[in-house]
């Protein structure tokens, strides 16, 4: 068509724009009515997976929407990164050194047993790709991180949702009926993303332990938030299907160069890295890597701030005001406020963002990063006067039944 055509011979453009540019011309499926492909048909009819990252401006909005570290990495990590540019760096290809051995370190495991990869979407596609034949089925509890979910259908897999829930939490028995002798993979977000629901560590060993046929994927990206106690780090030696990804891009404040890493038994590590190529990784993220590992008191500061400072102060508001909340073990709470649709509108008005979001029953909430305690001071100012409470002295969110 005329509409194709003019995508195929214009200015050259970003992935993102000619997919949004594809659905614009041919709606929900666009790849799957282009004649004549020679893409894959399971393929052409996926839909790409866009954030809305449009409008994302730090100098007008505190940005609360997407789990970041919400202030700037700190002098010592930009500082390390002009001196590689300036020092005529940037034109050579990545030269990681001991990159994999100081985060192996720093995650207290081998060498052998850690390796570093674009982004922890990267770890999550490399073990999709490695561990799951076409047709096989991966458990994946919902809602959770849609690149599980586009992982699994890129390889024509067959998705099992299991359901968390506020009161119920991990749903365990859920998981263990799913299981069976097509399970090739379990996708386990820990805690998770969008609910911040703590999965124990007997619960993931009571999965990997079910399922020995099947890799265990344990997606550890909010571990520094989380602590130490629930990872299932330390069980990768007596667990040969069981796989950690973390990442540097939420506590550690690199998402920009995509950073992470992928922790298993040395030979589930020695297959991957024979996946994955041998430049993946950006020499900037190692550079940057480094100076945050030479001075890591930054990321426990700002832990500590989130953890014993902004979040019990927006759950202790949020509890007065009687809205239902996820209970969470991450730098976010899933919440239900009333009209969740305009109050984000109000929200964004008053130069916050945060981020709409579904739990597994379609039901709308609103998920909240959390930042510093000034940040989510900004935040509570803005909701008291979205949501004052009404004559009688009840907090208007008290009418919300869940």
């Amino acid at each position: 068509s005329r509409r194709v055509r003019a995508l195929r011979s214009g200015p050259s453009v970003s992935g993102a724009h000619l997919a949004r540019a594809l659905l614009r011309a041919y709606g929900r499926g666009a790849l799957a009515s282009m004649p004549e492909s020679v893409i894959k048909e399971h393929i052409r009819a996926l839909t790409p997976y866009l954030p809305p990252l449009e409008g994302r401006n730090p100098d007008k909005y505190i940005l609360l929407d997407f789990n970041e570290r919400t202030v700037p990495v700190p002098p010592h990590v930009t500082d390390a990164l002009k001196k590689y540019i300036d020092e005529g760096g940037l034109q050579r290809y990545p030269n990681y050194g001991d990159m994999n051995e100081r985060i192996a370190k720093y995650a207290g495991v081998r060498t052998e047993e850690c390796m570093f990869v674009n982004g922890s979407d990267q770890g999550i596609d490399l073990i999709v790709r490695c561990c799951c034949e076409k047709g096989s089925e991966v458990v994946i509890p919902a809602p959770t991180f849609a690149m599980y979910e586009q992982a699994a259908e890129s390889e024509g897999l067959v998705i099992r949702r299991p359901h968390f829930t506020r009161v119920g939490g991990f749903p365990l028995e859920g998981v263990l009926s799913v299981l069976g002798p097509k399970t090739s993979l379990v996708v386990l977000s820990n805690p998770n993303n969008p609910t911040g629901t703590p999965i124990s560590r007997a619960d993931i060993l009571a999965v990997a332990r079910r399922a020995p046929h099947a890799a265990i994927m344990v997606d550890e990206c909010y571990y520094e938030f989380m602590g130490p106690e629930e990872s299932v780090k330390g069980d990768i030696v007596d667990l040969p299907n069981l796989f950690v990804v973390r990442t540097f891009s939420k506590t550690w404040g690199i998402p920009s160069l995509r950073l992470g890493y992928v922790l298993s038994a040395e030979h589930n590590i020695r297959a991957l890295c024979c996946v994955r190529g041998p430049y993946d990784v950006n020499q900037l993220a190692g550079v940057a890597l480094r100076a945050a590992l030479d001075n890591r008191q930054y990321v426990w500061d700002f832990v500590d701030e989130v953890n014993k400072g902004a979040k019990p102060k927006f759950e202790d508001f949020l509890r007065r005001r009687g809205v239902v909340f996820w209970p969470s073990s991450a730098n976010f709470i899933f919440c239900y406020f009333p009209d969740p649709v305009e109050l984000e509108k109000g929200i964004r008005s008053r130069g916050i963002l945060v981020r709409p979001k579904k739990d597994a029953d379609g039901v709308l909430g609103l998920r909240v990063t959390i930042g510093t305690v000034a940040q989510m001071d900004a935040l509570i100012k803005a909701l008291e006067e979205l949501l004052p409470e009404d004559g009688n002295g009840e907090p208007v969110a008290k009418r919300l039944k869940l």
